[in-house]
């Protein structure tokens, strides 16, 4: 596996998987996964490609079972990368405890502070497990056989590092809780087009969203939702006129999966 540091947009937080090298062949070469976790009103997906593991945000104290269970399904033993998008609880709950149980290569977050008890347990664990924890404050990519990694350092809520999964030329975006500066800034940078978009902060609408929706039309989405919560009306009404069927994580963890033809998207309990 490559490694290799790419200069940083200012103010632009972007976690992006994206095929490299020539042109991959019709069918197999390579694996890919990715699983947007069923627990409720907090965030954490799941990226296996390659046999490099990326855990995106580590939702609530309580979920940890969740994560190590999937963790365990797709046989992973080390997490080669746990990216935080920001720091609020709902994000890094469990962060502190999965660099406890698993073996991690390194963790990255954005160059801010907060004043929050999981913040200081994962430092904590970090510190004994001699587990680097890098801000980011450029661009930071790594290359696999089938796509790499670019994070891009944010900050806070309006900031969130944002995540683009491509793969055989396919792409899944993972938006944090960003919100109206940082999906505006996004626009700017957004592809053409999106597999499936992990919709930001929980459901919640603001016009950059309806904006990116409209200009990227997604075929899939997914909301990270309790079952006492709404997508609101108006962020349904945008993804219905593109096209896009929606997924509530309450419903189960969705799944994106190569076949070693195409992708399938399901969602299991």
């Amino acid at each position: 596996m490559k490694r290799c540091l790419a200069a940083l947009l200012a103010l632009c937080a972007l976690l992006s998987l994206c095929a490299c090298g020539t042109a991959a062949p019709e069918t197999d070469g390579g694996t890919f996964s990715l699983d947007i976790l069923d627990t409720g009103k907090s965030d954490c997906i799941i990226v296996c490609m390659d046999g490099v593991t990326v855990v995106n945000d580590a939702a609530d104290e309580d979920d940890f079972d969740s994560i190590c269970a999937v963790l365990e399904r797709r046989g992973v033993q080390r997490i080669d990368y746990l990216v935080l998008s920001h720091y609020d609880k709902d994000h890094i709950g469990s962060a502190a405890a999965l660099v406890r149980a698993y073996p991690v290569g390194q963790i990255l977050g954005p160059d801010y502070e907060e004043d929050s008890m999981y913040l200081t347990l994962l430092k904590r664990a970090a510190e004994e497990r001699n587990t680097p924890f890098r801000r980011l404050t450029e661009n930071y990519t790594v290359e696999t056989e089938n796509g790499s990694p670019d994070i891009d350092y944010g900050d806070d809520n309006n900031n969130s590092l944002v995540t683009t999964v491509t793969w055989r030329e396919t792409s899944f975006l993972l938006l944090g809780d960003a919100k109206k500066n940082r999906l505006n800034e996004f626009l700017d940078v957004a592809l053409d087009s999106y597999e499936l978009i992990k919709l930001p902060h929980h459901g919640d609408s603001n016009k950059p969203l309806l904006k990116l929706i409209a200009q990227t039309t997604p075929r899939y989405a997914a909301a990270t939702v309790s079952p006492a919560e709404e997508i609101e009306d108006k962020l349904l009404a945008a993804l219905a006129a593109a096209g896009t069927e929606v997924f509530r994580t309450d419903g189960g963890t969705v799944s994106a999966e190569w076949t070693g033809k195409g992708f399938t998207i399901i969602q299991t309990k």
